[in-house]
């Protein structure tokens, strides 16, 4: 019999077991990570698949939302209303692919997370778009229809705004969470293309969000300002450009107008010249202001305007009327011949008290020339003045007009600076003081802005005959301690009849009288150029020549004033360097509203 094999020792058994797993992992190992792979390709292939159903359901959206918004401006409703269901369904896809678990997974990853979270932010804000911004502003602008605000004997009715205010804010507060959606996108994180593609994204999204953020505070405030709830009483500043001001001209009449449930009445008018000369001014002015405007500023209901910012010339305007009449106003209104001759355009024709009729194509040679041949009187001239303003706004109360043309009138004016509105209700002012309509120059609105203002120092009407342009000839890009700049170019030309024998058959309050020390025909402006807040002037020239002007400062800005003395026919051109404050690449220009010359628009300085 034969003896039993000894035993294998443990260690051994042990040892052969561990081969034989490393062997069987070795053997699995490549199915692992083939696996892995093919699991990995997958996801790769699945999210570049919803990828592409983001792109397309975007890219077929936008044409959609952009047609829809031009559509809703030009007031086709319905058209507008066709294109939601679209917009929807395919924001719905594009919610649904960065919804996918698979897109979630990997939004947790290093890089390709960031990119995935940055697609998934511009998918939501567009959801934003087509769930609530779009709808609602097309339910506002079943609302608010064309008929529905025809104005009819005088009369707006302010109904359907008041119903669409609250969509209106809906609309706001959706396109104010798209903003924050894709302004909280880091593009410096993200692959070219895609970083491109978002920022072409913020900015028209934060410009829609800035618009509608407007028309739901407006919807909130013009129903009341127009009397929804009570009376308002409206101090209209009747600008006369023929003697310049730094606003427009000087205020040669005031109106006040009374608004009651969407209607306008005229309840006086009054000329300027027939309001009290003061000795001291109506209301404290600074030491800046003492400088700048000679002692001037806050004595007459005419010279109001020689500061470039309107919230103080309404503040001046309530108290100087209110001591003069004992009447209080709710707010002040500015306004220039040329912005009537747009009003009348919408309004139509009107005669005003003498029985002249003043139509759009008339009614700047009437008031600001053949006023003063047919009236000689000084005060019989300025008496026509304010009764043909008058008249232009009395058929505003009275007049069925075209909302749409109304509006369009109103929107020209005042992006050409020549319609200014300020409040004494503080909400509503809040509103007013950051747009063009507020004409707050020194008050906070423009501290970016240039500005290139003139005055009459004639004391004459010839502003009638004063060609002004302005323009910008070139800019420099900062670098290092230097700031960037505007070079600007103003040319002053006199249209004024150069034949000595008509300038002496004009009346002298036209051509002036020799009183300012210049012979009458003759017309002397202060030209006075503000640098932005925290900028500076720099030299100015006339013919390559440096002028020599009269500095100043006003509200932070640095400011220099020039004289251009102008004879019949002559003309003269100003170089003005403008340096922007540290930091600056823009700067919009502001601009005197004369005859010829309005406000220039941004004008970027840098890339």
């Amino acid at each position: 019999m034969s003896a039993d094999p000894a035993p294998t020792p443990p260690e051994t058994v042990a040892a052969t077991r561990a081969e034989a797993r490393r062997g069987g992992r070795r053997r699995r190992w490549p199915w692992v990570v083939l696996s892995v792979l093919v699991v990995l390709a997958l996801a790769a292939g699945w999210l570049v698949w919803r990828g592409l159903q983001v792109v397309e359901a975007l890219e077929g959206a936008l044409p959609e939302v952009t047609a829809a918004q031009a559509e809703l401006a030009r007031g086709e409703v319905e058209a507008a209303a066709a294109r939601v269901p679209e917009v929807r369904e395919r924001s719905a896809v594009a919610s649904a692919a960065t919804a996918d678990p698979v897109w979630v997974v990997a939004s947790a990853l290093p890089w390709v997370g960031t990119q995935l979270d940055a697609v998934t932010d511009v998918v939501a804000a567009f959801d934003r778009v087509a769930e609530g911004v779009l709808p609602e502003l097309v339910e506002v602008g079943t609302a608010v229809s064309p008929g529905e605000l025809e104005v009819v004997d005088g009369r707006i009715d302010l109904a359907p705004i008041v119903a669409a205010a609250p969509r209106l804010a809906s609309a706001a507060a959706a396109a104010d969470e798209a903003r924050d959606l894709v302004d909280g996108i880091d593009t410096d994180q993200l692959v070219d293309p895609l970083a491109d593609r978002v920022r072409e994204v913020q900015g028209p999204v934060a410009e829609a969000a800035d618009l509608l953020a407007v028309a739901d505070e407006l919807a909130q405030v013009v129903p009341p300002m127009l009397g929804t709830d009570g009376p308002r009483r409206y101090l209209v500043l009747a600008l006369n450009p023929a003697e310049l001001r730094t606003a427009g001209g000087i205020a040669g009449a005031g109106i006040v107008l009374e608004a009651e449930d969407g209607a306008l009445a005229l309840v006086e008018q009054i000329a300027g010249r027939d309001l009290p000369n003061l000795t001291e001014p109506v209301l404290p002015v600074t030491a800046e202001e003492e400088d700048v405007h000679g002692g001037r500023l806050g004595l007459t209901l005419q010279n109001l305007t020689m500061t470039p910012d309107f919230p103080r010339t309404a503040e001046l305007a309530v108290e100087l009327w209110a001591s003069a009449t004992g009447e209080q106003v709710d707010a002040v209104v500015a306004v220039d011949p040329v912005a009537l001759s747009y009003l009348l355009g919408a309004t139509g024709s009107v005669t005003e008290p003498t029985g002249e009729v003043l139509t759009a194509d008339t009614v700047v040679e009437q008031l600001l020339f053949q006023a003063y041949l047919r009236h000689t009187d000084p005060a019989a001239a300025d008496d026509f003045f304010a009764g043909a303003a008058a008249a232009v706004f009395s058929s505003l109360a009275s007049a069925d007009s075209d909302p749409a043309a109304l509006v369009s009138a109103l929107e020209q004016a005042v992006d050409e600076r020549r319609l200014s509105l300020w409040s004494t209700r503080a909400q509503e002012q809040e509103l007013l003081g950051g747009t063009t309509l507020g004409g707050g120059f020194l008050s906070g609105a423009a501290d970016a802005a240039a500005g290139v203002f003139l005055d009459d120092a004639t004391g004459s009407k010839l502003g009638y005959f004063l060609e002004a342009d302005l323009e910008v000839l070139g800019t420099t890009c900062g670098t290092g301690d230097q700031a960037a700049s505007l070079l600007l170019g103003l040319e002053l030309r006199s249209t004024a009849p150069t034949d000595p024998a008509v300038i002496a058959a004009l009346p002298p309050d036209v051509v002036g009288a020799g009183l300012t020390g210049v012979e009458p025909g003759t017309m002397r402006t202060n030209v006075t150029v503000y640098a932005p807040v925290g900028g500076s002037v720099g030299s100015v020239t006339r013919g390559g020549a440096v002028v020599g002007g009269d500095p100043g400062t006003s509200a932070g800005r640095e400011l220099l004033m020039v004289t251009s003395t102008l004879a019949p026919g002559e003309a003269e051109s100003f170089e003005i360097e403008v340096r922007l404050a540290p930091g600056e690449t823009e700067a919009p220009v502001w601009a005197t509203p004369s005859l010829t010359l309005t406000g220039l628009p941004a004008t970027p300085t840098c890339p």
